[in-house]
């Protein structure tokens, strides 16, 4: 049978059925190398009992992270798709183990070991160089404002689902039928804000399409908050709210660029009250379609066109609340 490469803590381990190597004798908790039936390298952690409920395990590109019940009793595995990426994957199973080796019980060890994998997802799909820039990281500032507004809405695990700008998608935030737009821009800043694409405001069929806009501005030490003290704030509540939604917080953090790891003392954030605007078939946008042959429209929309659009949160509040009952 074939046998993954010899310089690897995988070598050795035949690929027709799930083969296993402890990884550490003195270990606290059950660790162990692993090949599996399709010949991927996998990281094994063998449980006493499987969690109730579940945590989401969302699906990664390159990795296979999935709850599975062999002979021995039930397990989690993160596999490698990408057998090129194997040598950064043994360096994220090492830190993994790490992660839950601190851990005081099996349960806690679980969740680190998903959180960390999590967390370093974002290397294994390509990965950026140092800290977010000063515009990257007002916009996460703003749009973890407005998820804080969410998870006191309708909840942290449905607010953290619904957090879908660092996924790409045209929409920062869309849940049952309603999609948010955030914009952060400086309370000094000319009254405009700049719309990236044509789809950002476009309609959604059966949607209410909602604009938020808030100031975000950078102040000197010791006001305001860098955006390391503001993800740690949300985490904590995660971890007591819904530890179930940590692995999707941790992906939705990646996903956005940002690593605990990171230095961002030099920056501190004010964020204002969130203003509401609903976009409707009158608001002041690019009409969709846009002329055939052009795309990736981005354009500057004055704030003051906006204001007879202007809607309070707690009615946004109110329609999201009575749609989560």
């Amino acid at each position: 049978m074939r046998q993954v490469r010899n310089e690897s803590p995988w070598a050795g381990l035949e690929s027709g059925e799930i083969d296993t190597r402890r990884v550490d004798a003195d270990a606290r908790w059950d660790w162990f190398w692993s090949v599996m039936p399709d010949r991927n390298a996998a990281l094994v952690l063998k449980l006493s009992n499987l969690p109730s409920p579940l945590p989401d395990l969302p699906k990664l590109r390159n990795l296979e992270v999935r709850f599975h019940t062999i002979s021995g009793g039930p397990i989690l595995y993160v596999r490698l798709k990408d057998s090129t990426q194997q040598e950064l994957f043994e360096t994220l199973c090492r830190d993994v183990i790490a992660a839950g080796e601190i851990a005081e019980s099996e349960e806690e060890a679980l969740k680190r070991a998903i959180g960390r994998t999590f967390r370093w997802h974002y290397l294994l799909k390509g990965g950026r160089p140092g800290a977010l820039t000063e515009e990257a990281q007002k916009g996460l500032v703003g749009e973890i404002e407005i998820l804080k507004l969410l998870m006191d809405t309708i909840g942290p695990k449905r607010a953290i689902e619904a957090w879908t700008g660092p996924t790409g998608a045209p929409k920062d935030f869309e849940l049952g039928n309603h999609c948010i737009e955030v914009k952060a821009r400086r309370g000094a800043a000319q009254p405009f804000i700049r719309i990236s694409n044509e789809f950002q405001l476009a309609d959604v069929p059966g949607m209410s399409i909602w604009l938020s806009i808030l100031a975000v501005d950078k102040l000197e030490a010791p006001h305001g908050q860098t955006l390391t003290e503001r993800v740690a704030e949300v985490t904590e509540f995660v971890e007591r709210a819904a530890p179930a939604a940590l692995a999707n917080w941790d992906l939705r953090l990646a996903e956005a660029g940002f690593d605990m790891a990171d230095d961002y003392s030099p920056w501190r954030w004010h964020a204002s009250t969130p203003d509401f605007y609903a976009v409707t078939p009158y608001f002041p946008r690019l009409e969709m379609p846009v002329p055939v042959g052009i795309s990736n429209v981005s354009y500057s929309l004055a704030i003051a066109a906006c204001e007879p659009f202007q809607a309070e949160w707690e009615r946004i509040r109110s329609q999201l609340k009575q749609e989560e009952e």
